[in-house]
């Protein structure tokens, strides 16, 4: 199990949830449900994958079982990048264990060539670190400050 924070109020927005029957949004109460929707949409797997998400603190109890520790931390990069999750607390389990890779946040006017070089002195990895920061950023080279990164190792 692991505890990583996100910045609160960076991120995206994944799509509101329906409204009730008395025609109120459910608004945070129903984030976790929206957040398991969005990672099915990018196309990341996980046995019994479940998202609970605790609006007062804004922390995101993500569970279930991944293939690898890949998938595990694109899941997790994933959820915790969504506008309103302060921070995941991951108890999924992976089938396949492997390294863990570091996280760094996104600072303004920082590129992944830039990280790349801080990382491991060497900006011509930025490519692998968008590969490994996918389906988070596309095909967009623009960055977020706040956002959450993943530095494998």
């Amino acid at each position: 199990m692991s505890w990583i924070s996100f910045d609160r109020e960076a991120g995206i927005r994944v799509p509101a949830p329906a409204a009730n029957e008395g025609g109120h949004a459910h608004g945070y109460a129903a984030l976790g449900p929206a957040i398991e929707a969005h990672v099915m949409r990018l196309g990341l797997r996980a046995e019994r994958f479940e998202a609970l998400y605790e609006a007062g603190r804004g922390v995101l109890l993500l569970s279930g079982c991944a293939e690898s520790q890949d998938v595990r931390e694109r899941i997790v990069l994933c959820c915790g990048n969504v506008h309103g999750v302060a921070a995941v607390e991951d108890r999924m389990t992976v089938l396949m264990p492997s390294d863990v890779s570091r996280w760094r946040f996104v600072q303004p006017g920082d590129t992944l060539a830039a990280i790349a070089y801080d990382a491991y002195r060497d900006a011509n990895r930025a490519p692998q670190l968008r590969a490994a920061n996918q389906p988070l950023l596309g095909d967009t080279d623009q960055l977020q400050p706040g956002w959450l990164l993943r530095v494998p190792n």
